[in-house]
């Protein structure tokens, strides 16, 4: 057998490594943006700022949906990472209802209910 093929074991185990990290990467940079949403999104001009926010959190999910398609796989084991990125997906969905979308009265509570309890 090749080497190559012999060590598929520690090839797996560079790629989960290079995948939660690239995990914790994106999940920083969803962090960071609450910050710029307080100092950008909650003035009376924010027209523009709405425009590159729609954009920044359309794109976050993306990246999101293809890591939750990685961590849903049969061979996928760490089910901690699979919940982080199912967390912050959800948090994502919740932001671009907040701020770009109408809600029902029963969206609304569930997010004030998320984001103060």
């Amino acid at each position: 057998m090749p080497p190559e093929v012999g060590e598929l074991g520690n090839f797996e185990a560079r790629i989960m490594r290079n995948f939660r990290a690239a995990v914790e990467d994106w999940d920083e940079v969803c962090s960071a943006l609450g910050a710029w949403e307080r100092q950008h999104l909650t003035g009376d001009n924010t027209g523009s700022a709405l425009e590159q926010h729609v954009v920044w959190v359309t794109k976050l999910l993306e990246w999101g949906r293809l890591m939750q398609r990685v961590s849903e796989h049969s061979g996928f084991s760490d089910h901690a990472v699979a919940a982080r990125v199912h967390a912050r997906l959800r948090h994502l969905e919740d932001k671009l209802a907040l701020w770009h979308r109408d809600m029902t009265p029963a969206e609304e509570e569930r997010i004030l209910r998320a984001a103060f309890s």
